[in-house]
């Protein structure tokens, strides 16, 4: 499957290349063929691989239409995210000798970076756009496959706690085309799709685009399959240096999502919860620190839907 456009770095690598001097050329032509290596990089290393001046370097994104470095790297790391295969991301990681303390920490500073990365540039217009849209909707799908299944089943999970009508696909067969052509116009299909961006998935949100359908994404990338598709994308980053990979910033961003909808239904999701801890509490569903069933405990503040009249809140237990 191959995805550009106009802002991914190689075609802006391509198009900036008959215009740059020998040695913005000459760097250009190195990332173009190393740009794996080059997702690495720091500026020193990459001019000192290029045969440049750092000074060169430091120059080199505006040529591409980029703000800094730092830019220009993360829409490299893009690339390599879109094209590295489990093997090459295998075999990278598998290269460097680590401790698993080591190991460890690289892992947790990778999800420290992907956290605050999306607590920098996350648009809360659109997140707003979003939770509006879920709200509004009668019936709510959510697709998302392979490796990012989890998520799907997290949003699911949560999100039904709150409110009705919402299911979740972790993998698609015939009988998912079905559902999406029987959609009406108030139902709302939510894909969620990171690189390496499943083909299946792709399709099923392309058919249902056609369809006319509405689409949520939940995605990594401007050059996300999936962001043409959209009426609202929302973008956070997954760690791109492990075979498994990481999905923290993503479930955070859902979490948003799910905490922000629950705080906008008010009163109609603590009756949702409420029903879902009678229940919990007649089964036995959870065990106390004394090893029987917990009894409902906490309180929901007054104010939860807004409203300075509401009556006195019904105790829930915090899960």
């Amino acid at each position: 499957m191959i995805h550009a456009d106009g802002r991914d770095v190689l075609a802006r690598l391509a198009t900036a290349q008959p215009t740059l001097t020998p040695k913005m050329a000459r760097l250009a032509a190195f990332v173009g063929d190393n740009y794996v290596q080059v997702a690495f990089m720091t500026t020193r290393e990459l001019a000192a691989a290029a045969g440049v001046s750092p000074a060169t370097v430091v120059r080199f994104p505006a040529t591409l239409g980029y703000r800094n470095f730092d830019a220009l790297r993360a829409s490299i790391q893009d690339r390599v995210n879109f094209d590295l295969t489990g093997v090459a991301r295998l075999q990278r990681s598998a290269a460097v000798n680590r401790s698993p303390a080591a190991s460890l920490r690289r892992i947790i500073d990778a999800d420290v970076e992907s956290l605050r990365g999306l607590a920098h540039t996350f648009s809360e217009p659109q997140i707003e756009r979003f939770t509006g849209a879920v709200q509004a909707a009668d019936r709510v799908t959510i697709l998302g496959f392979r490796y990012v299944s989890p998520l799907t089943i997290f949003f699911e999970y949560s999100l039904a706690k709150i409110r009705p009508n919402v299911h979740s696909y972790t993998h698609a067969d015939s009988s998912l085309y079905d559902r999406v052509r029987l959609m009406d116009a108030d139902d709302l299909l939510i894909v969620i799709a990171f690189a390496r961006y499943p083909a299946d998935l792709v399709a099923l949100a392309r058919y249902a685009h056609r369809l006319g359908v509405k689409i949520l994404a939940v995605t990594d990338s401007p050059l996300s399959p999936v962001l043409p598709l959209a009426d609202v994308a929302l973008f956070a980053k997954v760690s791109m240096l492990d075979f498994v990979g990481s999905l923290a910033a993503p479930a955070a961003l859902i979490n948003c999502i799910v905490s922000e909808l629950g705080a906008r239904l008010g009163a109609q999701a603590v009756d949702r919860l409420q029903a879902i801890e009678d229940v919990a509490g007649e089964t036995g569903i959870y065990i106390s620190a004394s090893g029987r069933a917990a009894p409902r405990s906490g309180i929901v503040p007054a104010a939860i839907d807004g409203r300075s009249d509401t009556p006195a809140p019904r105790q829930v237990t915090s899960q």
